[in-house]
């Protein structure tokens, strides 16, 4: 068992894709990093942050002109939690130990379109 927190575990296996991360727990740090953000971005977010929560997040980003992915992590869902985040525009739901490798793939993805 690793002693490593889960975030730096995510990091890690992203950056071992040649992905450049860097991780945020509020709202101010993702809008203050999408305003710098040069290359294709996709927020990953947690049900709640130290500034609101994932809903507030996705009410933010939509102020912004730039487009950008938004990814739930999260270690439990319902069906709830999914329409809900599914009616706010987020497409994709992640339990928090397939993040990396999704990432990977939706960045593939991002960057063909």
């Amino acid at each position: 068992m690793s002693n490593r927190s889960p975030e730096a575990t995510v990091l890690q296996d992203i950056e071992a894709r040649g992905l450049v991360t860097q991780w945020v727990r509020s709202i101010r740090a993702a809008v203050d990093l999408l305003n710098s953000a040069r290359e294709k971005t996709v927020i990953v977010t947690e049900l709640a942050l130290v500034d609101g929560n994932w809903r507030d997040l996705v009410e933010r980003m939509r102020g912004i002109d730039i487009c950008v992915a938004i990814v739930l992590a999260t270690s439990s869902s319902t069906a709830e939690l999914w329409w809900d985040a599914l009616e706010c525009g987020i497409e994709h739901i992640l339990p928090e130990y397939l993040i990396a490798s999704r990432l990977y793939r939706l960045f593939e993805k991002q960057g063909a379109s």
